[in-house]
């Protein structure tokens, strides 16, 4: 399978920057042929209210599949989500707090990557039409020194798609520092309905590292064919009946019949996928007999001073999507963020992540595993350099302990916390060339190197 083609099986909230080389190489061709389904126009275009005409068309064609191309209507979707699926709501804490800024002027020219187009600044590349880019915020000890929003308003809510998955990391690790969570117990332990299917022998710290050694993986084989459990899975999420039978299923059901991979042990390589990351959701509603929305907002968002709520979009059993729908304004985005880094306090209105939490999200993944896995070389491209491990639902932590998840469609989340930093951004990244790729990641990374004084002019090295 051509690397292209594989990196373009994130269709589905997955996994890293998609980018299908030849039009007709996509096996989802006869989607683009829908009004919305391209991209045509620029992501500025975000920035002014669209038409009624244009949103009733949007709303109208809204089905997994077409999100997911990032066209013309994934724009509007980025930024109007609770408008096509129900939604809940985190409140923030009654004290929102502005973040002081203290904006870097020469960080923008003075961070470079190489892309398609060649060696371009961070200023050229978060303006270049090819990778609509829509916004970013960057935080270094508690105060914003970069912000940009060629594509969308600070006040406007975009959705995350899989930096979603933090949030989930971290509220399962806040449960196993309580005790409430053994992470050495097996999946079934805690979803009993699963007990005597092919989970049974497999441990939660497996499952949280997304090596289950089952066929959930979001490879492209799955996503295009209308029978995978990952298909299947993802078509109930949205309330979208079975190809097959024409049925609308139960999602959680389907994960049910996974099956093994043959000649493969939990645990041995890191398969990405967004289906293990909802197991986690239920088992968290389950021990602390809250929903999702509320867990957040009682354990993680009603501590913050952010200026808007969290929202959570759901499936149609009332079940957060929390493995990528959630919409934020992006300052609200970094904040989240904070909580991880010491500059927590100018976020929060008391600690949130707790030493012994950050530390296990930092530490236990496995190198071994990740190595083996599909994002390995992706990752170590989109860097120039490669995380040592995945970990707790986060893509990449680093030997310096610094966290990334990345989402489909161009979002993502850099943690430092030994530099104090934190970058977010958000895009409407579509598959087609000339989009398709995202360097954002890489631009992060070195952004938090050359404000900790650790280079002048930060180059590929």
């Amino acid at each position: 399978m051509k690397p292209g083609l594989h990196r373009a099986a994130c269709l589905a909230f997955c996994m890293t920057s998609p980018l299908i080389t030849q039009a007709d190489e996509n096996p989802l061709a006869k989607y683009l042929v829908a009004p919305g389904a391209k991209t045509t126009l620029p992501v500025a275009s975000a920035k002014t209210p669209f038409s009624l005409e244009f949103a009733r068309d949007a709303q109208e064609r809204f089905e997994n599949f077409h999100y997911q191309l990032g066209g013309d209507h994934a724009l509007y979707y980025n930024l109007h989500l609770s408008e096509v699926l129900p939604t809940a709501t985190s409140k923030p804490n009654e004290h929102y707090r502005p973040l002081e800024k203290a904006l870097d002027p020469a960080l923008g020219d003075s961070v470079s990557f190489t892309v398609t187009e060649g060696d371009l600044t961070l200023n050229e590349y978060v303006v270049h039409p090819n990778h609509r880019v829509q916004a970013v915020v960057m935080v270094h000890q508690g105060k914003i020194v970069y912000e940009t929003y060629p594509g969308m308003n600070p006040m406007d809510q975009h959705v995350w798609m899989s930096p979603g998955k933090t949030t989930v990391g971290l509220v399962i690790a806040q449960l196993e520092a309580e005790g409430k969570i053994d992470m050495n117990k097996e999946v079934v332990e805690y979803l009993p309905e699963f007990k005597g299917t092919n989970w049974d022998g497999i441990k939660m710290i497996d499952a949280a590292n997304m090596a289950t050694a089952l066929q959930l993986e979001e490879t492209l084989e799955a996503i295009v064919d209308p029978e995978s459990i990952i298909v299947r899975f993802f078509g109930a999420e949205f309330g979208a009946p079975n190809p097959a039978t024409g049925q609308v299923e139960d999602w959680l059901s389907i994960l049910k019949g996974a099956e093994k991979i043959e000649g493969e042990a939990p645990g041995d390589r890191f398969r990405y996928s967004s289906a293990v990351t909802q197991v986690f959701v239920v088992i968290a509603e389950r021990i602390e007999n809250k929903t999702w929305a509320t867990i957040f907002e009682e354990r993680v968002w009603g501590n913050m001073t952010a200026r808007l709520s969290m929202q959570h979009h759901l499936t149609p059993d009332g079940t957060s999507v929390a493995h990528g729908l959630l919409s934020t304004t992006t300052e609200d985005f970094a904040r989240f963020g904070m909580l991880f880094t010491p500059s927590w306090d100018n976020a929060a209105v008391k600690p949130v992540v707790s030493a012994e939490v950050l530390k296990r999200l930092q530490t236990a993944g496995s190198p071994e595993a990740y190595r083996r896995g599909a994002k390995y070389e992706g990752q170590k491209a989109d860097f120039g350099e490669s995380p040592l491990m995945n970990s707790y639902q986060f893509d990449g932590v680093f030997e310096d302990g610094a966290l990334w998840k990345h989402g489909n469609l161009g979002q993502g989340i850099y943690i430092d916390p030994a530099r104090d930093f934190v970058g977010v951004y958000f895009s409407t990244n579509g598959y087609i060339p000339p989009y398709g790729e995202d360097k954002m990641p890489g631009y992060l990374r070195r952004a938090a190197k050359y404000l900790a004084g650790q280079a002048g002019r930060v180059d590929e090295r």
